[in-house]
């Protein structure tokens, strides 16, 4: 599954479901983190996060 992080900066990162957790971990606590408590890690610093569809994946 790949993401589309949105810093609303201008800044714009596709990521897999690892390198969101990574992302989530940065500004989450502790050191295990669910992919859902990444997501809300990041909306929590006011990151934009959403799932990619295949046909945005492909288009690469």
């Amino acid at each position: 599954m790949r993401f589309l992080i949105d810093t609303g900066d201008g800044f714009r990162e596709r990521v897999n479901e690892q390198e969101l957790i990574k992302w989530g971990k940065s500004f989450g606590i502790g050191l295990e983190m669910t992919l859902t408590e990444a997501m809300e890690a990041l909306e929590n610093v006011g990151y934009k996060v959403g799932k990619l569809e295949e046909k945005e994946i492909l288009g690469e």
